[in-house]
């Protein structure tokens, strides 16, 4: 296992870095609803999506059409009130930030790790990091078990 580990590492992309990488999976996580002309700073994104309040929790959606279509449903046996549930749908913009969930040594590895637990998660990526030069412990670890880490 090691054997093969460390092959994969010696030979996988670095993304052109000298140093020594490991791959973070990382998930589109919800920071909440931003303040109109606001936008999520750093490495995340706005997104446009509707809510439905109902009774208990509120339906989000992506489209205003997926809102639309879900109080169609709702509203199936009362169709007279579905225009009025229509001019109750909230647009929201809301900030999503992409934060570390597992680290591993191989992008090899982190692709496995998603494929096998997407259904734990919503929007997962992988996002290629280097060990700085100076983080002296990490480097003389991956050395130590016979990973390559000259620069």
């Amino acid at each position: 296992m090691l054997e093969e580990l460390k092959l994969e590492y010696a030979t996988q992309d670095n993304r052109a870095t000298a140093y020594p990488i490991y791959v973070t999976v990382q998930e589109l996580t919800c920071i909440g609803i931003m303040e109109d002309g606001y936008s999520v700073s750093g490495d995340g994104i706005n997104k446009i999506e509707y809510r439905i309040n109902g009774d208990g929790e509120p339906d989000v959606c992506e489209t205003k059409e997926q809102a639309i279509e879900l109080l169609k449903e709702q509203f199936e046996d009362d169709p007279t009130s579905l225009d009025e549930a229509i001019q109750t749908i909230e647009e929201l913009n809301v900030g999503y930030l992409w934060t570390d969930v597992y680290f591993f040594l191989t992008i090899q590895g982190a692709e496995e790790y998603m494929k096998a637990n997407a259904h734990n998660h919503g929007e997962l990526r992988n996002y290629v990091k280097h060990f700085e030069r100076r983080n002296f412990e990490m480097r003389g670890l991956l050395k130590e078990i016979g990973f390559k880490v000259e620069d």
